[in-house]
């Protein structure tokens, strides 16, 4: 059996103003916005800073709200839980009989084959995102990948990078004591950059099936070929619709950001291990992800590639094909896979 890796990945750099996409916990009447160690460079030493963040459970998760819309548009099976945003993943017997009908009666316990067939052959969202069963000792890894969503190390250096509580008040008709109350917000504003990878040739792979069949030729392998195209084009267009919208995040009803991406990289890799893009804390994140390419491909690492590039801030791009959108960028590349891939 040959081994083959095919990769999709994606970093870029956003500039968001004014956001409370990730919020972590109340103290007194203040809501807190999500913040992470960051270890950066500050003249000739590493200093430790807490900078706001946005989880990467927050990223997949919204990731998988548009995955399960772009699949049901295209007519791919997906859960009524997935479609309404719910991501419980099958976790055991109780959790299926209450939610997942689609299921019930076809899943054995004692057959994990047979379990994660019918799983991945049910949701979309489950192939693509991982799920874990675990009355039938089935874990799916997720085929895709998220980052923080953190400030870039050059904006954190400049001090280009803040958090503060803004103030609200609940107003009542007789502002009795206790009725009135004011209330605070954190509100944060950066350069923020995040990575995101997509394992194509993971989609549909039915990996507890082959590990556990004494006869692997014998034994289903994936879904199909043509199952397995149609899943990675909802997931290309499912990320195309996130990222493309800033559509991810909490408290955009009365804190929707103002954004601008301002830059990416996008990257196909068929090679003997997934491609993970630099991560964009540089400007030079797009040029030093070619060099890695280059040098990859070098040692026979990366059998064939493909790169694209946003750029919107005046950086160096080098011979990096360059878009004017990172719609187009995403779809280009996507392209190539599809057609470098499965034809």
């Amino acid at each position: 059996m040959k081994a083959v890796s095919v990769s999709l990945g994606v970093s870029f750099r956003v500039l968001v103003n004014q956001e409370s996409l990730n919020m972590a916990e109340s103290v007194g009447n203040v809501t807190r916005h999500r913040k992470a160690p960051i270890v950066v460079r500050i003249d000739d030493t590493y200093k430790l800073l807490y900078v706001p963040v946005v989880s990467g459970m927050s990223l997949a998760h919204h990731y998988q709200r548009h995955l399960a819309r772009a699949a049901s548009d295209m007519g791919l099976s997906v859960t009524r839980m997935s479609m309404l945003g719910y991501f419980m993943k099958f976790a055991d017997d109780k959790i299926i009989k209450s939610y997942y009908p689609e299921v019930a009666g076809k899943v054995d316990k004692n057959d994990p084959c047979k379990s994660e067939k019918a799983i991945v052959e049910t949701c979309t969202v489950a192939d693509v995102g991982g799920f874990l069963y675990t009355d039938g000792l089935v874990k799916r890894t997720s085929r895709f990948s998220f980052s923080y969503l953190v400030p870039t190390i050059d904006t954190i250096q400049s001090g280009g990078v803040g958090s503060i509580p803004q103030l609200h008040i609940r107003f009542t008709p007789e502002a009795r004591r206790r009725e009135q109350i004011p209330f605070y917000n954190d509100n944060s504003s950066a350069l923020y950059t995040a990575t995101f990878l997509l394992e194509v040739d993971g989609i549909s792979r039915l990996d507890v099936c082959q590990a556990l069949s004494k006869n692997p030729a014998s034994s289903p392998a994936s879904l199909g070929r043509d199952e397995q195209r149609r899943r990675f084009d909802a997931s290309a267009k499912a990320l195309i619709a996130m990222l493309g919208n800033l559509a991810f995040g909490a408290k955009r009803s009365r804190n929707l950001p103002h954004w601008k991406i301002q830059s990416a990289v996008v990257t196909g890799v068929v090679g003997i291990s997934p491609f993970v893009p630099s991560s964009g804390h540089t400007p030079r994140y797009i040029g030093e992800t070619l060099e890695r390419i280059k040098a990859q491909s070098s040692q026979g690492i990366i059998k064939s590639f493909t790169i694209a590039a946003y750029n919107d801030e005046g950086i160096d791009t080098g011979d990096v094909n360059t878009y004017n959108t990172i719609e187009e960028a995403i779809a280009s590349v996507a392209a190539w896979i599809k057609e470098n891939y499965f034809a």
